[in-house]
């Protein structure tokens, strides 16, 4: 396949910044249709194959201190992604983030008086599918192969091949895909 001058342009420009930050992505790494916004001191570990699409909206990074960014080998995240790791984020190989969908492992502050902030860790299985505007909240696991709605919010655990969705997510039907499986 033949980049557009300008999306390897970005995924240059993407790459450098990843390096001055002490990370290496793997190879065909890509980025096109804008730059991502990388903010933060945590690490960052991205698979061979990663693919970001910032068209319209960045995918927005944010990494804090001591904290681990991980992401699969051949996901993709579309445009205006946004990702909150203050701990652990682990995104699955082969994953597909939609539009505009938000994955945080921190709540950021207090409900109530005296309660601390909820840090905890957020997990994507392989293959896993989350459609446009879906919150993944701290603490969630998803399993592999499974289907995650537009516009849902998940702030339980969904097991391994099952369509979950609404606010909150609740299950839908399961998921029929072999392990060796993977979305288009």
């Amino acid at each position: 396949m033949r980049l557009q001058p300008l999306n390897r342009l970005r995924t240059l420009l993407t790459v450098l910044r990843l390096r001055l930050r002490g990370e290496r992505p793997g190879k065909r790494f890509f980025v096109h249709s804008g730059l991502p916004r990388i903010e933060g001191r945590g690490r960052l570990a991205i698979g061979e194959r990663v693919n970001w699409s910032c068209h319209g909206a960045p995918v927005a990074v944010e990494v804090g201190p001591g904290a681990l960014l991980e992401i699969g080998a051949r996901a993709f995240l579309n445009a205006g992604v946004e990702i909150v790791c203050h701990q652990w984020v682990r995104i699955g190989e082969n994953c597909r983030i939609g539009p505009r969908c938000v994955l945080a492992d921190t709540n950021h502050h207090p409900v109530h008086e005296g309660q601390g902030v909820r840090v905890a860790p957020v997990q994507l299985g392989r293959n896993v599918w989350l459609g446009r505007g879906v919150t993944v909240l701290p603490g969630v696991t998803i399993g592999d192969h499974a289907v995650i709605a537009a516009g849902s919010v998940v702030f339980t655990d969904v097991p391994p091949r099952e369509v979950w969705r609404g606010n909150p997510a609740a299950f839908v039907k399961p998921v029929h895909a072999g392990d060796g499986y993977v979305r288009p």
